[in-house]
C-alpha cells in the first residue's frame, strides 16, 4: 500500500455544484483504480490523501497535477503504509470551517511548510478532524 497527502489551492472558490461535479468524478476515478482517501476543503485550498497501490496512487496524483482547477500542489507525505485508514472510502469529503482552523493553528495543514514534523502535525490534524466533525464527512 502506498500514500500520498498534499495540499493544493483552487484557482476560485469552487460552488457547491463544482465540488459535488469534483467529488463524482473522484469517486468514479478512485473506484477504478481502487483508490480511498479523504478529501477536505477550506476557503479554496484542498488537503487530499490518496491510498492504494504505489502504481495506481501515482497515477492518479499525476492526473490531479494536470487539473487546471487548482494550482500551487504541494506533497505533504507520499511513501508505503502498512494499512489503508480510509478503507471503506471511495472518497470522504468535507468542508473545514475556517473557525476550527484558527482554533487549532498548531495542526492546521495549510500552514504545514513552516513545520519540520509534517508526519506528526498531518496525522494529529487529521485525528482531530475526523473526531471533531464525523457527523459532517460524507462518505461515500
Amino acid at each position: 500500500m502506498y500514500r500520498i497527502i498534499y495540499l493544493s489551492s483552487a484557482i476560485k472558490i469552487l460552488s457547491d455544484d463544482e465540488i459535488n461535479d469534483l467529488l463524482t468524478i473522484s469517486r468514479e476515478n478512485n473506484l477504478k483504480y481502487d483508490i480511498t482517501g479523504l478529501l477536505l476543503y477550506s476557503e479554496g485550498n484542498f488537503i487530499q490523501i490518496l491510498e492504494g497501490s504505489k502504481e495506481n496512487v501515482l497515477k492518479i496524483f499525476e492526473k490531479i497535477k494536470h487539473d487546471s482547477r487548482h494550482r500551487n500542489i504541494i506533497t505533504v507525505i507520499k511513501g508505503p503504509i502498512v494499512n489503508r485508514t480510509f478503507s471503506d472510502w471511495k472518497m470522504g469529503f468535507s468542508i473545514i470551517e475556517p473557525v476550527f482552523l484558527k482554533k487549532h493553528p498548531e495542526i492546521n495543514p495549510f500552514l504545514l511548510k513552516k513545520s519540520r514534523n509534517i508526519d506528526l502535525i498531518t496525522n494529529t490534524f487529521i485525528d482531530a478532524f475526523l473526531n471533531s466533525f464525523r457527523k459532517n464527512v460524507l462518505y461515500s
